[in-house]
């Protein structure tokens, strides 16, 4: 694993608060992203892929199958002279007799125009199977949300762009023709309809005018409104007549009242004023009676005697007898004249009462004879009102039948074509880069899609942020991935890498040393176990990278193989494997100084020795923990590294943990099922293990000659190291495998007494 595989320590040990909206986006966005990163190969293969089927089909369809496409536009209703501007001939009967003529139903049309009743001939002319023909009939307004309902657009797809215009072309005669068609048929129909009202609208103007007639005869009216205003007119001159004579009654009331208190007419009154007064018939026999010769004799001398009176009593005076004989005779003459007088009034207001009398009545006649006029101009009105709407419907009639045969009479064809039929040169489909484009995108969704599922399928940590999210423990850093071969130490692997591979490998291991200092921070922790879920995490070598990274770091670190079923620590740094922990555990004779191995300067290393019958009955036996004290009270060493087998399959860790501080607990990345180290950590804390942290091991890389860690057998109860099994790896000779023999017949001595 290369240098972006580092951790920073503070990000190691304590996780940073982080938004939870956008950042946790981000993570959901950044998963997706490394998914598609580690499955990079499938999207880039299955997008490759369906890219290059898309490819070959379009190329296919473009040689085998193209398609042209044709067009020609009609227009289906008339532009200057629409249905809804017509005049009331067509909103009446007319309209009536086509039954809606000119409101097309755009979406019944078109369902008409692409059914086999119309292409149906079109295929049989033209020798074609029956229902291949399927033009696509729209509208502008259909299509633009906005424009002339009465424009279609037809559009035909065809293989062969000759045929094509043909079929086109006889579309467009068909169409046009049924147009034709559906005209004449709806005129004669509209036709046939009126030739069947007309009988009846005759008949109804007739009987209409046959009841006017015998309306006129019944009340003897010629005109009713003519009639009515004559009696308005005479009523209005008896009402003037009447006040009139209302005026002179009260007039020579007043005079009658005059001359009974002794007041005369002057003599003006006798003469002119006596006509005007009477005005009228009556007024006219006052004055004859009034302008009687005795009463003018009589008025005559009354003036002489008052005239001569006057002189008399100018000259004389009031006792002298001219005086008092004038006096006597005008009071003799003045009573004669009054009562004269009131005669005439009185029989000129008797006259003028009878007048009234009979004005009055011809006012009560003609107010009867126009109280029954309102009822009889009501009926007049509907029967004339009546006859009018049938004079209408029949003059309709009339121009609607004439119209009707003239419009039967024309052959123009009420469609037209606003753009003829035209059929393209140039393929329509497949659309190339529209092809082109879906396939890349298809590719591109059906890559991502399976790239992700496949990753998804794979139950393994995928990187360090997937592993601190799954688990509690800290982080405590990332081992990166050291190739190597058989019989090849780490120190010779490292020196064979280029200066930017090394480099990165150690620096990862430099802030793994960080981290552990933070941990040891908090409480004293010298003697500490590695452990993982499984075999073949890399346990192992990420113990000796570790320790080797510590002592160059400047402590000094002593490095145990507890690992007594499959011991590798001796491989990664060359040490022989004669003698080891299993010897201390089995020989209390042994001095645990004496097989202490240095490996480097500040690193020494217990080996685990060969493999005893049972490992887990020494790391139970007290000898375990008398070995483990013994190892602590080293003196000089900073820190004690214990490599121990798979905590989730052995129980030897938990054995070795119960003597140490603390245990450190490694997860193989892409290496192990994301199930198992928890399922290993928790079984751990039940035990009472005090787990510090955990270590991610990165995966080895692809083209690495380095065999996987467990890939030569696995854990038994007895099995047997690869080296031993295969002889000196290293170069050892006979005395090793002797040696190794005698140490093992020690192991198998010791634990056949502890048994028995």
């Amino acid at each position: 694993m290369n240098g972006n595989g580092n951790f920073n320590s503070n990000r190691a040990v304590t996780s940073a608060t982080v938004a939870p909206g956008v950042e946790q986006e981000d993570i959901q966005v950044g998963k997706l992203l490394n998914a598609l990163w580690r499955r990079k190969r499938l999207a880039l293969s299955v997008f490759g892929a369906i890219l290059l089927v898309g490819v070959l089909n379009t190329a296919w369809q473009r040689i085998k199958k193209p398609v042209f496409q044709g067009s020609f536009k009609l227009l289906v209703t008339d532009p200057i002279n629409p249905p809804e501007r017509s005049g009331g001939q067509e909103d009446g009967l007319e309209s009536l007799a086509l039954q809606g003529r000119g409101d097309n139903n755009t979406a019944t049309l078109i369902q008409v125009l692409t059914s086999p009743m119309l292409l149906a001939p079109i295929e049989q002319s033209l020798g074609l199977p029956e229902g291949v023909v399927a033009p696509v009939i729209t509208t502008p307004k259909a299509a633009t949300g906005s424009g002339p309902p009465g424009v279609l657009e037809v559009v035909l797809q065809w293989g062969n762009p000759v045929l094509g215009q043909a079929i086109l072309e006889k579309i467009s005669a068909e169409y046009l023709s049924y147009s034709l068609r559906q005209r004449q048929e709806k005129l004669t129909q509209g036709l046939a309809f009126l030739d069947q009202q007309a009988p009846e609208l005759q008949s109804r103007v007739a009987s209409l005018q046959k009841q006017l007639a015998e309306f006129r005869q019944r009340t003897g009216f010629v005109e009713p409104m003519e009639q009515a205003a004559t009696i308005k007119g005479q009523q209005l001159e008896l009402s003037t007549q009447r006040k009139e004579l209302e005026q002179q009654q009260a007039r020579l009331d007043g005079l009658a009242a005059a001359v009974r208190r002794g007041k005369l007419s002057s003599p003006p009154f006798q003469g002119g004023n006596a006509a005007a007064l009477g005005g009228g018939s009556g007024g006219q026999t006052a004055a004859t009676a009034l302008a009687g010769g005795a009463f003018i004799a009589l008025l005559q001398d009354l003036t002489q005697v008052e005239k001569q009176l006057a002189e008399a009593q100018a000259i004389y005076t009031e006792e002298a007898p001219q005086v008092m004989e004038l006096r006597a005779k005008r009071d003799q003459l003045r009573p004669l004249l009054q009562r004269r007088e009131l005669d005439a009034i009185e029989s000129s207001l008797s006259e003028n009462r009878s007048q009234l009398e009979v004005i009055r009545l011809q006012q009560e006649q003609l107010s009867r004879r126009f109280q029954g006029n309102p009822a009889q101009m009501k009926q007049y009105e509907a029967l004339q009102q009546q006859l009018g709407v049938a004079r209408d419907n029949l003059t309709s009639y009339i121009k609607a039948r004439e119209s009707f045969r003239l419009q039967v009479a024309q052959r123009t064809v009420p469609w037209k074509l606003m753009v003829p039929p035209k059929f393209g040169r140039k393929p329509l489909k497949p659309n190339v880069p529209r092809a082109l484009l879906t396939s890349a995108l298809l590719g591109a969704v059906a890559g991502a899609g399976l790239a992700l599922l496949r990753d998804r399928l794979d139950h393994v940590f995928h990187s360090p942020k997937e592993l601190t999210d799954s688990l509690t423990v800290p982080l405590l850093g990332v081992v990166p991935h050291l190739p190597g071969r058989e019989g090849v130490t780490n120190s010779q692997s490292l020196a064979v890498l280029d200066g930017e591979e090394r480099f990165a490998i150690e620096e990862s291991l430099r802030n793994l040393f960080v981290n552990f200092r933070l941990l040891r921070a908090h409480k004293s922790v010298r003697l500490v176990a590695l452990t993982s879920s499984t075999q073949g995490e890399g346990k192992s070598m990420a113990a000796a990278l570790f320790a080797q990274t510590m002592a160059q770091m400047g402590q000094r670190v002593l490095l145990v193989d507890a690992n007594m079923r499959r011991p590798m620590l001796h491989r990664y740094l060359g040490a022989d494997n004669i003698e080891g922990l299993s010897s201390l555990l089995t020989d209390l004779q042994l001095v645990l100084e004496n097989l202490v191995q240095n490996i480097q300067e500040g690193l020494d290393l217990l080996t685990a020795g060969f493999v005893p019958p049972d490992p887990t009955q020494l790391l139970s036996s007290e000898r375990c923990g008398v070995v483990v004290e013994m190892i602590r009270q080293l003196p000089g060493y900073d820190l004690v590294i214990f490599d121990t087998p798979p905590a989730l399959l052995l129980s030897d860790p938990v054995l070795l943990a119960e003597h140490l501080d603390g245990l450190i607990f490694l997860v193989g990345l892409s290496r192990v099922n994301r199930d198992l180290p928890a399922q290993a950590l928790q079984r751990l804390r039940d035990m009472g293990v005090d787990v510090l942290g955990v270590l991610a091991n990165q995966p080895e890389r692809r083209g690495s000659g380095s065999p996987r860690f467990g890939e030569k057998g696995g854990y038994g109860a007895y099995a047997e190291p690869v080296e031993q099994r295969e002889g000196s790896a290293n170069g050892h000779g006979l005395k090793q495998r002797f040696l190794s023999l005698k140490a093992a017949s020690r192991t198998l001595t010791h634990w056949l007494d502890v048994r028995s």
